[in-house]
């Protein structure tokens, strides 16, 4: 009995020691298997966690990339540009910059301003051409400078500056051309038109004394050649705008100035008048302006005058009529006219008594009479207001003299 229950209590042991063994290697298998899962998860969440984590930085890495680039599209946008080279720079703009008519830019500007006597209309235009897009960019330049969207550097500056310097420089002398050529007084009406009063007195052949290119084509002529505009015509005059006959040299030296008229009237259109008003102030902005009036005034005043040059224009007046002092005095006046001049072939005093000139004393100085110098001319006599003196020697009057010449002359019968 005893031994039944031992083997079976034995038996219950080994059965439960199996079962508990069996138990324990399941128990072992699913613990392996919970490892390995929670090993995996772990593992994706970490995997996760760096993805995230790169990702993140990736994007925050592109982020700063773009505020960067950003920034430097904005630094891009508020960066001053460079200044390009611009159109070309004519001679007359690249020379050092002229101060007189005789440094060495003054005297080439000075030969292509009265060069323009003898330039086509094209070569004029074409130079004008460069000399404004030239001009026009330099202001143009300098004022973004002073925006601050373009960047200069001071010696470029400065060149620029000189270069305008010296297109003023030549414009300048254009308007010193037209004002010798043409001293007419201009007015500006309340419409804003020019206009002048009267007869004008023009000039032909004019130069400046010591300036070569002035001078050329023209120098050599002992007289000057004048024209104007009166009673609805043009016509060639003498100084007291009487009409006169333009010979062959004279109408040769009127075309040259024609030429140059309408070539300045040419360069002077567009931008310089535009720069100067704009520049300028007060009655110094029409300044261009009246040098373009002068110069078409000019060019079709004398364009008209040479069509219609001829002697029928000439009026032939009465011989003045002798005064008082003609008879005394007569001889004398000859003698004293025909040794200045060799065409003079009468003469005619009109005063009836003398002119005395005194001082702040009292005492006589001298005394004059006048009258005409007539002359033969190619087309006829011609009369020239003239005056004749005798100095005072202290109680008497010394010889007669030639005292001085007047603007007046005429043709006479």
């Amino acid at each position: 009995m005893q031994t039944k229950s031992f083997l079976r209590m034995a038996l219950v042991a080994t059965l439960a020691l199996g079962l508990s063994v069996s138990a324990q290697a399941q128990l072992k298998g699913v613990l392996n298997k919970a490892k390995k899962a929670a090993k995996e998860k772990a593992e994706k969440v970490v995997d996760q966690a760096i993805n995230k984590s790169t990702n993140n930085a990736a994007t925050t890495i592109n982020a700063r990339a773009d505020e960067q680039n950003s920034g430097s599209s904005t630094e891009n946008k508020q960066r001053p540009a460079s200044v390009s080279s611009g159109p070309e720079s004519p001679k007359i703009m690249s020379l050092p910059q002229a101060y007189n008519d005789y440094d060495e830019a003054g005297k080439y500007i000075n030969e292509v301003a009265w060069g323009l006597r003898k330039t086509s209309l094209a070569e004029a235009k074409a130079l004008a051409n460069k000399l404004n897009a030239r001009a026009k960019w330099i202001v143009e330049t300098l004022e973004a400078a002073e925006k601050g969207s373009v960047k200069i550097e001071a010696e470029q500056k400065f060149d620029m500056k000189k270069e305008l310097s010296n297109w003023d420089y030549f414009y300048g002398i254009l308007r010193n051309i037209m004002n010798l050529l043409a001293p007419v007084q201009f007015q500006k009406d309340s419409r804003g038109l020019f206009y002048y009063q009267g007869s004008p007195m023009l000039m032909c052949g004019m130069h400046i004394a010591g300036n070569a290119a002035s001078q050329e084509g023209v120098s050599g002529r002992n007289k000057s050649l004048l024209f104007t505009h009166k009673d609805n015509k043009s016509f060639f005059c003498s100084a007291s705008l009487e009409p006169i006959f333009a010979e062959e040299d004279d109408i040769r030296v009127a075309r040259l100035d024609l030429n140059m008229a309408e070539n300045i009237a040419a360069m002077i259109q567009g931008y310089p008048i535009e720069w100067c008003r704009s520049t300028k102030r007060g009655v110094m902005q029409d300044e261009y302006d009246i040098v373009l009036q002068k110069a078409l005034t000019y060019s079709t005043t004398l364009k008209a005058a040479i069509a219609g040059n001829s002697l029928s224009n000439l009026d032939f007046k009465p011989m003045p009529k002798a005064g008082s002092m003609n008879a005394s005095l007569k001889s004398k006046a000859l003698s004293v006219q025909k040794a200045k001049n060799k065409s003079c072939v009468d003469v005619v005093i009109v005063s009836n008594s003398w002119e005395v000139k005194k001082n702040s004393l009292g005492v006589p100085i001298r005394r004059i009479v006048y009258g005409y110098s007539i002359s033969t001319t190619k087309h006829g006599k011609m009369a020239t207001r003239v005056s004749w003196s005798e100095e005072y020697q202290g109680g008497s009057y010394g010889a007669l003299r030639a005292y001085g010449v007047g603007a007046e002359s005429f043709y006479v019968k």
